[in-house]
């Protein structure tokens, strides 16, 4: 019984000790670094990442103002990300939740994708997207998986909602996509 005792008062204050740590982590710094990394790494695959700013959050930070410019043009007024520690140990995965707000793409086009959110984790293999949903007039609601081999979508299952004046042109997407039509709506679908 004492040997019991004494293994869970050592839990209790492991516990304790990285949750202090987690809880007043200079968030802003940590968030400063994140970015010269992804900055790094994305450039290695001929990508540019621009942002104005990091500023700390409780339990994570903001980046003001990103712009990725790659294959197609991704930029976001602000997103948040907040690493999820007890998500993370429990999945033996990188887990994070992400909020943003200003989503937009260009390809060709400008898609405003709007206010939004998802809950990420990142496997070695693929990076998962659960709960996703934006608000924008293209609005997404499911989950993705990307392969971090061939850098493209995996197993998904989202609704895409698109506006009428876009909808012709779905069928020129279902090339580069797994797009599946039913009715009127689109879902991104690949098992």
């Amino acid at each position: 019984m004492k040997k019991l005792t004494g293994i869970i008062k050592i839990l209790l204050f492991t516990a304790a000790f990285f949750y202090a740590v987690y809880a007043f982590l200079p968030w802003d710094a940590v968030g400063r670094f994140a970015m010269s990394a992804a900055h790094s790494r994305l450039e290695r695959q001929g990508m540019r990442l621009n942002y104005s700013d990091v500023t700390g959050e409780d339990g994570g930070f903001t980046v003001s103002n990103l712009a990725l410019n790659g294959a197609a043009n991704v930029s976001l007024s602000s997103i948040t990300i907040k690493p999820q520690l007890l998500s993370s140990v429990l999945s033996f995965a990188p887990v994070c939740e992400i909020s943003f707000t200003g989503a937009s793409v260009r390809l060709g086009q400008f898609l405003n994708f709007g206010d939004g959110g998802f809950l990420l984790t990142a496997g070695r293999e693929e990076i998962l997207l659960e709960n996703l949903k934006t608000n924008g007039d293209f609005a997404l609601n499911g989950f993705l998986t990307f392969n971090l081999a061939t850098m493209k979508l995996g197993h998904s299952d989202a609704r895409l909602n698109v506006p009428e004046n876009f909808a012709q042109n779905m069928n020129m997407l279902k090339n580069f996509l797994p797009l599946v039509q039913d009715g009127n709506r689109w879902y991104l679908r690949r098992q």
